[in-house]
């Protein structure tokens, strides 16, 4: 049985329903937006739609004014959606859920705060597609024999974690579809993830968490989250945000203490220069810009944890600095991109930049960060809302001069 799940406009807001084709359903006033919204108070990624085998969920985005509401309620964290709830973006924007087909009750009801880890599914709904065979209960064993049945179960298990480590090259690949939707779902979970990395940083921990769970939760409220492809990639995920605790010595969180990378993510996206050349390219920038300034370039952070997993030993580069003029940035950028480096900003990143505001304002000026947040990595070819284009340079440039 197939359905087209969708969002349909409610009174005042105009417009065509909106066909939910593929998630996270973004909703946001960003470009590329499942379905943009160019109104006052909406953020670039305001909110999303997740969707799971047990149903959809609303994802808020933390620290969005004013919060979106579901049937009248605000809501701030992952909550469960039930055909015809009624989505309100900010004032003016209203939505109702049609999946299409009635939804199951949830066994357990998801809280409305944030979720630091996503909830497991329930009850299994029909899908788009053909579902996947259900298995068979275990039958009662007998006491006397239970010893013998864990110790056989472990030795199973043992087999199957030695199997899944070194012979992870022979699962059946992704479909071309699941694999744009991975690729997809990555390049958010990226986001969340660096912009964790960031947060920590700043001494801010509960917002950093929050962060680093959705990293997770993107990829494990989609439908690919069961996938063996996928899943020591989310446990590699999982492991990066506890290397990133460690290495600042702050306590782990319980939720990633015990966790174990097998894969790399890294390989998971294809990059455009060798680490090699990544280098060499770089390299050359910095003697140009030494000669061209006369000062030295600022690196702040190479090989991170975060680096390590998303982009690869020598795969990435950090400049978070507070002395570069508009010229500098400008020159930076353009050379790099001139070089095939990729170029991402975070120096423009609103949730960052709130938190940051935050921090001067409550007296913690030394948490305030730095003017400038620059990231390069050899992923030429890779977009998101950081990059930075060729038009953007300039734009980009004049922003920071005060």
């Amino acid at each position: 049985m197939t359905y087209d799940p969708r969002l349909v406009p409610v009174a005042p807001t105009q417009g065509a329903p909106v066909s939910i084709a593929l998630t996270p359903f973004w909703i946001g006033s960003a470009n590329g937006s499942a379905l943009p919204l160019l109104l006052p108070g909406v953020a670039p990624r305001h909110v999303a739609l997740m969707e799971r085998e047990d149903g959809f969920y609303l994802s808020p985005v933390a620290n969005v004014y004013p919060a979106p509401q579901l049937n009248g309620r605000p809501v701030s964290g992952l909550t469960r959606l039930a055909d015809g709830d009624v989505i309100q973006v900010v004032p003016g924007s209203v939505w109702r859920l049609e999946t299409g087909e009635p939804l199951p009750v949830a066994a357990e009801e998801v809280d409305e705060g944030f979720v630091g880890v996503a909830p497991r599914s329930g009850k299994k709904r029909k899908k788009r597609k053909a579902g996947r065979s259900g298995g068979g209960g275990w039958r009662t064993i007998a006491v006397w024999a239970g010893v013998l049945v864990v110790a056989a179960l472990l030795v199973i298990a043992g087999i199957a974690v030695y199997n899944g480590a070194t012979h992870e090259s022979q699962m059946t690949p992704l479909s071309d579809t699941d694999a744009a939707l991975f690729d997809s779902l990555l390049l958010v979970s990226y986001d969340h993830m660096e912009r964790g990395s960031t947060l920590l940083d700043l001494s801010l921990g509960d917002q950093a968490l929050q962060e680093f769970a959705r990293s997770t939760n993107v990829l494990e409220t989609s439908r690919l989250r069961d996938n063996p492809w996928v899943k020591p990639r989310i446990a590699a995920l999982e492991a990066t945000i506890a290397q990133v605790y460690r290495t600042r010595s702050v306590a782990v969180p319980a939720q990633y203490r015990n966790a174990k990378a097998t894969v790399s993510t890294a390989t998971s996206l294809k990059a455009q220069l060798s680490a090699a050349d990544f280098a060499a390219r770089f390299g050359a920038m910095e003697t140009r810009f030494a000669s061209q300034y006369h000062r030295q370039l600022v690196v702040t952070g190479r090989d991170h944890p975060e680096h390590l997993s998303l982009y690869g030993k020598g795969g990435a580069i950090d400049m978070r600095v507070n002395d570069l003029s508009r010229a500098e940035v400008q020159w930076i950028v353009s050379n790099c991109r001139a070089a095939g480096i990729r170029v991402k900003d975070f120096s423009t990143d609103s949730v960052l930049q709130a938190q940051i505001q935050g921090a001067i304002k409550a007296g913690l000026a030394d948490r305030a960060g730095t003017g400038v947040h620059l990231h390069v990595d050899r992923f030429a070819d890779r977009h998101d809302r950081y990059t930075v284009s060729w038009s953007g340079a300039v734009e980009k440039g004049e922003k920071l001069e005060d």
